[in-house]
């Protein structure tokens, strides 16, 4: 009788102990500096299991603000469409090949302005589960800036800079025939379309004098600034560059 109830023990504590998942000790990693991409390119957001290990039979899900709300989703060796963002939905992709090798990285197309944020990438096999995160930046370059001359009768004239298509909002700079920056004598309006992009309207007021005035709107990209340069003779007659 005694043996046999210390059996029955030495069961029911086995029982109790917890599954133990292969993965323990591994991590999920993302990236460690944002990506800066542009309207219309495609990207791949990185995401890796380290120490390497196959990630086929685990569900990976990328997400944003909402985890029930996935950007893209893997689950049971399979792409669930059904349950994915919207605004995501025929522009995500997982490679399975890649998969074995423990890569999590998502290929993103198309990109859009809204795009922009951070995004997790989470992974489990059930037990174990791992989390990373990668910076998305999407910055659109916009048009280059025409100046006009806006004359109201009784009021001082003034030179009018546009701009559009921009993300985020563009710095806008004046200047003279003499390289001084003048746009503490400006004011510049900000509009946001449809599409989340920003057009700018900057204005300044101008002597009736012979002058040259150039209008730089600027990102903070590393890709070309955009500016124009017009000439305001004493008769008021126009040369833009």
């Amino acid at each position: 009788m005694k043996m046999r109830f210390m059996g029955r023990t030495c069961l029911i504590v086995l029982s109790l102990l917890p599954a133990v998942s292969t993965q323990e000790g591994s991590t999920v990693i993302g990236s460690d500096q944002p990506l800066i991409a542009f309207p219309g390119e495609d990207i791949i957001l990185p995401c890796h299991i380290t120490p390497s290990l196959s990630a086929v039979d685990m569900d990976v899900r990328w997400f944003r603000e909402k985890f029930k709300i996935p950007v893209h989703l893997y689950e049971d060796r399979s792409d669930r469409t059904d349950v994915q963002d919207s605004d995501y939905r025929g522009r995500t992709a997982l490679s399975i090949v890649r998969l074995e090798d423990g890569i999590l990285s998502l290929n993103l197309r198309n990109l859009r302005p809204s795009d922009s944020g951070v995004y997790s990438c989470y992974a489990t096999d059930g037990v174990w589960n791992g989390q990373g995160k990668t910076e998305l930046i999407v910055r659109a370059l916009g048009t280059q800036p025409s100046i006009s001359m806006d004359s109201t009768q009784g009021e001082q004239t003034r030179l009018v800079c546009r701009s559009e298509g921009w993300d985020p909002e563009p710095e806008v700079i004046w200047r003279d025939r003499d390289g001084n920056d003048v746009t503490s004598l400006s004011s510049t309006t900000v509009q946001r379309d449809s599409q989340g992009l920003r057009s700018v309207i900057s204005y300044i007021k101008i002597k009736q004098q012979s002058n040259v005035f150039s209008c730089l709107v600027r990102s903070k990209t590393p890709k070309p600034d955009w500016e124009s340069k017009i000439h305001i003779s004493s008769e008021y007659h126009m040369f833009v560059d």
